[in-house]
């Protein structure tokens, strides 16, 4: 058993924002749209700092025999990427998402910050444990309240 943590997701909240605000900041400085250009396959970014771009697959990798030597290929372009992502600082605050398109023989990459906090499950979790917490002192506050005749603080400060 593990006591609940009550900053724990507000905290990770600020902290995905935060990265978030970095890599919008980079994304516009010169030197991150030089190295960008320096990829061979085109990096774009939209308004809200995502950086996307297609890999198409080469011809001589359509056949159905060499659809197994695709991912090996396709992950040496990411390391390519990396590479440019690491000259530029943003490697460790931008993370990948790979897809495969649908009706072409080529893969969208999607590089996003970290936004694993943002989600409504964790949100009502936190809510939910916040409930919890609040009727616990409630419920402590009252059991003292109707012994002392004083609430918990009161009851604290007369011990000093």
């Amino acid at each position: 058993m593990h006591i609940y943590n009550f900053w724990s997701w507000p905290t990770q909240l600020i902290d995905d924002f935060r990265q978030w605000r970095l890599v919008r900041k980079a994304l516009k400085e010169e030197e991150v749209k030089q190295g960008f250009a320096s990829f061979r396959y085109e990096l774009r970014i939209d308004n809200i700092g995502r950086i996307y771009t297609v890999i198409n697959i080469p011809e001589e990798l359509y056949p159905y025999e060499k659809r197994d030597m695709v991912w090996p290929w396709m992950l040496e372009q990411l390391r390519e990427l990396d590479d440019i992502l690491m000259r530029v600082r943003l490697n460790d605050l931008v993370y990948p998402e790979v897809t495969k398109l649908e009706d072409a023989p080529a893969y969208l990459v999607v590089l996003t910050p970290s936004t694993d906090s943002l989600s409504l499950g964790k949100f009502f979790r936190w809510l939910f444990n916040c409930g919890v917490t609040f009727f616990t002192i409630y419920l402590i506050n009252a059991i003292v309240s109707s012994s002392t005749g004083n609430s918990i603080i009161g009851h604290f400060l007369s011990l000093f």
